[in-house]
């Protein structure tokens, strides 16, 4: 599909453009999204949208591989950054499993609060509380 060659915008942000291109694409077809943004612009809304969503697969793997360890894991003596394992090889930062945990709940915690905005209704500002986080209303949608 040939887009639009020159901006309409040209000093649009991610956030903005990914925030309009959302908006466009509920009401217009394939044709109409061409005539208003660049290639450049959907390629950049994209990629804003895509690293929105969480990477769960990654810390879902650094909690198997903690848990995985042979023997356990403990902290190295005398140095509270590293944990080991029972052949005392180091093989996480301290803190790594509670850190796992504080960021499973501050992405659960992010996700209720982005539900909130998609489901307010006329009476919450949702531009200014999604800025806040940098949040493309209605981009939970499309996961």
């Amino acid at each position: 599909m040939a887009h639009r060659e020159i901006s309409a915008q040209p000093d649009r942000t991610d956030w903005q453009l990914a925030q309009e291109y959302l908006h466009r694409a509920r009401y217009a077809d394939s044709a109409r999204l061409a005539e208003l943004f660049t290639d450049e612009e959907v390629t950049r809304a994209a990629t804003y949208l895509a690293a929105q969503h969480p990477d769960a697969d990654r810390l879902t793997a650094i909690e198997a591989r903690l848990k995985a360890v042979p023997g356990g894991w403990r902290q190295r003596g005398g140095d509270i950054g590293v944990i080991e394992d029972g052949d005392g090889r180091p093989v996480a930062v301290l803190g790594t499993e509670w850190l796992t945990q504080q960021l499973r709940r501050a992405r659960a915690q992010l996700d209720r609060l982005r539900d909130r905005i998609d489901n307010a209704g006329s009476l919450m500002r949702i531009h200014h509380v999604a800025t806040a986080i940098d949040y493309v209303p209605g981009s939970r949608e499309t996961e």
